[in-house]
């Protein structure tokens, strides 16, 4: 019988790597890729973030470039007018139909006549501007005095969109009318002028449909016309009455004044009250610390008194006794 040969030891190839080695390498390939797969997903995730707070920023700039909110003073001014002076409706930045008040408060004359085209200059300025997404408000000042036609002046429009196009709803008012009367007076205008508006502006002069058109036929006109005197009418019916709340809130405004003055006085005088107390606290301690002193000092007297006696005593005494004994 032929011997058996022993198997030959294996060798392995040069630049193969065992089958442990070869795991590892898999295991270090996948968390490579995770962990760079993970760093590319954050850095998109930064990128996006940083572009949607670049957006929001944007958009807060363009807001607020367009004035789309309405910021109301704390109160109306006095010293401006206190009635609404021209209201309107647009079409894409083009007015429509318009309507002036009848009596902007002023007697008949060049003063009432200089208010009136302001009121009307101010409504059409606000006319011409691009409509924003929301509110859009407008502010002109006249050094002149009120009863001359000056005084500030406030315009504020509401636009309101649709597929064909935006319609606008324009209140200009002295800065002396309450900012929520006149923006109530647009959301009411919005609600009851639009299905109108719709209609009117949908229709040629002979009645036709037209999606296209910006100008009401006379006749629309005219309806739309009245109902804008009528609100205007019905917004300055209480301008007396808006004197007088004027007046009282001045007048609250100083009783305010005059109670904050008093309390003010009051905490002073209790402050003063406190330190008077606190000084004749220190004076009484004061005195008591005077009178142990001034006892201490008369006893340290005595004391050097009876010693100096003492020892002029015995220093005379002394020597006549012992020339007394001799």
């Amino acid at each position: 019988a032929r011997a058996r040969r022993a198997p030959a030891p294996a060798v392995e190839k040069k630049g193969s790597a065992p089958a442990v080695e070869k795991k590892g390498s898999y295991r270090e390939r996948a968390s490579t890729f995770a962990r760079s797969a993970s760093a590319s997903a954050s850095r998109r995730a930064s990128e996006a973030s940083k572009a949607a707070s670049e957006a929001s920023a944007a958009a807060s700039r363009r807001a607020s470039e367009v004035g789309k909110s309405i910021t109301a003073p704390p109160k109306p001014d006095p010293n401006a007018p206190t009635r609404v002076g021209f209201i309107g409706v647009s079409r894409d930045r083009k007015l429509v139909v318009w309507a002036r008040d009848a009596d902007v408060g002023l007697d008949a004359g060049p003063e009432a006549a200089v208010l009136s085209e302001r009121f009307a200059a101010l409504g059409r300025k606000m006319v011409a501007r691009a409509d924003p997404p929301g509110w859009d408000d407008l502010y002109e000042t006249d050094a002149r005095p009120r009863g001359e036609g000056g005084g500030k002046l406030r315009c504020i429009k509401l636009p309101v969109c649709d597929l064909a196009g935006t319609t606008s709803y324009v209140v200009a008012f002295g800065a002396g009318y309450p900012v929520p009367k006149a923006q109530s007076l647009c959301e009411r205008l919005a609600l009851l002028l639009g299905p109108m508006v719709e209609c009117e502006l949908g229709r040629d002069a002979d009645g036709a449909r037209n999606t296209s058109a910006h100008a009401a036929t006379p006749e629309g006109c005219r309806r739309l016309r009245d109902v804008l005197e009528r609100e205007i009418a019905h917004a300055n019916s209480s301008d007396q009455l808006q004197k007088v709340s004027n007046q009282v809130e001045e007048v609250r405004a100083i009783m305010e004044a005059n109670v904050e003055v008093m309390l003010d006085r009051g905490e002073r005088l209790e402050a003063i009250e406190d330190k008077a107390d606190q000084l004749s606290k220190a004076t009484l301690m004061f005195r008591k610390q005077a009178r142990s002193l001034k006892r201490w000092h008369l006893m340290n007297q005595v004391k050097w008194g009876v010693a100096v006696g003492t020892m002029v005593t015995a220093s005379v005494a002394i020597p006549i006794a012992i020339l007394a004994a001799a």
